[in-house]
């Protein structure tokens, strides 16, 4: 509960202070980081499926992105990983009855856990990534910067779904006798399941937007 308070108090802060003059300065790291980022996240893409069972590896991802963000001096971008695990709980619940895997994966209360990390730090990494880029647009709307998000958050999921279904052979069985999404034929699940796939990321991106969530890559100028 501690946290969750710690959570709420430094939204309430943001919000506190939204009408404050604030001036921001890119993280003193951020090509570097850049470059660290995007090799983590193929290495992850790429390799380990193979080698160990994939919701262990991704409880371990998930729950190595906290020290991560620490040591990277990005202890904001916590806010961002918080918020997509909401978001994947909500969905799991929703969709808790749709997901029955090949593989042997992990189940608590019928939840099964793969689905649920991977969204949660799926979405996370989306934003991660976007966030690199996002000073390529200035001061532009909502709109823009939503755009952009999209196209990252698209084409790593489909990317991300092709690679899981026809390269790892990892497959829900609970909705594989739908047809998948044209030419990648992945993501086979009920056309609402599709939809609430590709909605997932912008509803994520909207919120953090909302709340006042400030991109992890530009830290607060010290006074």
């Amino acid at each position: 509960m501690d946290l969750f308070n710690k959570i709420f108090k430094g939204i309430s802060q943001r919000f506190s202070k939204s009408g404050e003059e604030v001036e921001y300065e890119s993280h003193k790291n951020k090509k570097q980081l850049l470059i660290i980022d995007s090799l983590i996240f193929v290495i992850l893409l790429t390799i380990p499926l193979r080698v160990f069972p994939p919701d262990f590896l991704l409880i371990a991802i998930y729950f190595l992105l906290y020290p991560y963000l620490f040591l990277t001096v990005r202890k904001s971008a916590i806010y961002h990983l918080l918020i997509s695990s909401v978001i994947a709980l909500i969905w799991i619940f929703i969709a808790k009855d749709q997901y029955g895997y090949n593989l042997g994966t992990l189940n608590v209360l019928g939840i099964h856990l793969l689905p649920l990390f991977t969204a949660a730090a799926g979405l996370f990494a989306v934003y991660l990534l976007y966030s690199h880029w996002e000073y390529i647009l200035g001061r532009q709307s909502f709109f823009k910067k939503m755009l952009l998000f999209v196209a990252f958050y698209w084409t790593i999921l489909i990317s991300f779904e092709t690679i899981v279904y026809h390269v790892f052979n990892i497959k829900n069985l609970s909705t594989v006798m739908y047809a998948g999404l044209p030419i990648c034929d992945c993501i086979h699940a009920p056309r609402w399941m599709q939809i609430s796939y590709l909605s997932l990321g912008p509803i994520y991106f909207s919120i953090c937007e909302l709340i006042g969530l400030k991109n992890p890559h530009y830290i607060r100028k010290k006074k």
